[in-house]
């Protein structure tokens, strides 16, 4: 017992560093501290808990001149924070998980819709789009190049960027809309039109697509020039078990939108990029693939705050002429699989940008430059082949 409360000798790299090393200071430095241990508790709201390391082990508090020192990895998750180290900075980061921080900047959802309409042809889900509206798409093919020019207030139909004669049909302010598939349904919605995004959102607030397959029907050689899914200063998003595929440019394109939860979707085939973020925040893609596509740019590119990729697979992607992922600002990659893709040159790592956090992934850089180059922070757990 008297060994236990006084031991000697202990080496505390990371207590001397905050205790004696200034700010900005390189160096690292070694003291010998005297520390008791005497079965120190620790009790929160009347509830004790046992520290312990993230392999498990447990951790016991002690005492240095006075003053008791106790594991903040436990302190920190029994208050329902995520706490990492990153090593390279020497750094201890805390922070609220995604799932449970509060939203910012964006007006409430609206609640579950309360119509429901159950439809079977491109005209009628056209005309059935409205606010607090469930719509369900029976089994089959919607070709959404069919109804330009149906009447909906909540539809209008843009001219596509290039001054050829084709128009993407584009929703607009409604609030409280659910696209899904009928149970066991498989449905498909398309356009042939080259320069025709195939669904657009524009300020809407609470949008749901569920189990939803969509593309562009182009053929051959033949290829399209325009996306498939758009969403424009939306709020509110769920896209969940769905495929998109068949892209001249961008399969999910997030422009100034907030709160989006996309989780268990496939992008592929895609020519310009899998996603494109831009100035949108508390993005959350939960679940994805990012497979086979031959963009020519990068796989995820943009910028956006408290976004998020969590076991998500990044593979097979060809013919990439940046880095697999260009992002800024504040992103976070956990439990991601990046494998088997191809840069055209090799002259550009992995992974490029600012404000990008890696956990617990597992990185190929075969055929790139490096791993990543910008402001990129390893959070530990990272496997690198």
């Amino acid at each position: 017992m008297k060994n236990r409360k006084m031991l000697f000798a202990i080496v505390l790299c990371l207590l001397c560093l905050a205790l004696i090393v200034p700010v900005g200071a390189a160096q690292w430095v070694t003291r010998q501290l005297q520390a008791v241990y005497r079965d120190i508790s620790i009790i929160i709201d009347g509830n004790e808990i046992i520290p312990t390391d993230v392999n498990g082990k447990l951790v016991e508090p002690f005492i240095v001149d006075g003053t008791t020192y106790v594991p903040i990895r436990a302190i920190g998750e029994a208050f329902g924070k995520d706490v990492l180290w990153n090593d390279p900075a020497s750094s201890v980061l805390i922070s609220t998980p995604a799932s449970t921080r509060p939203p910012l900047y964006y007006p409430e959802a609206p609640p579950a819709p309360s119509k429901n309409v159950e439809v079977s042809t491109a005209e009628e889900l056209v005309k059935a789009i409205a606010p607090d509206t469930c719509i369900t798409l029976k089994a089959g093919k919607y070709d959404v190049s069919t109804v330009i020019g149906v009447d909906n207030p909540y539809v209008y139909y843009r001219e596509d960027f290039y001054g050829f004669d084709e128009m993407t049909l584009s929703i607009t302010a409604v609030e409280g809309l659910t696209l899904k598939a009928a149970p066991g349904a498989d449905v498909e919605i398309v356009t042939p039109l080259r320069f025709a995004v195939v669904l657009e959102f524009s300020h809407c607030n609470g949008v749901s697509l569920i189990g939803i397959k969509a593309g562009h029907s182009v053929t051959g050689d033949y290829e399209c020039d325009a996306g498939v899914v758009a969403f424009m200063d939306c709020y509110n998003v769920v896209v969940d078990d769905c495929y998109f595929y068949g892209s001249g440019s961008i399969g999910i394109d997030l422009y100034s939108c907030t709160n989006a939860l996309i989780q268990s979707t496939t992008v592929t085939d895609c020519s310009l990029r899998a996603v494109d973020i831009y100035d949108s925040r508390s993005i959350s893609f939960t679940g994805c693939k990012f497979i086979d596509n031959r963009a020519y740019g990068s796989v995820i590119y943009g910028s956006g705050s408290s976004v998020e990729f969590l076991d998500c697979e990044i593979s097979g992607n060809k013919s990439l002429e940046w880095s697999a992922v260009s992002i800024d600002d504040d992103v976070l990659f956990s439990h991601c699989v990046f494998k088997d893709n191809a840069i055209v040159d090799g002259s550009e790592p992995v992974f490029s940008g600012f404000g990008i956090r890696l956990h617990n992934c597992e990185i190929e850089k075969e055929g790139f430059s490096g791993y990543w180059e910008g402001q990129i922070t390893s959070l530990g757990g990272n496997k690198l082949g």
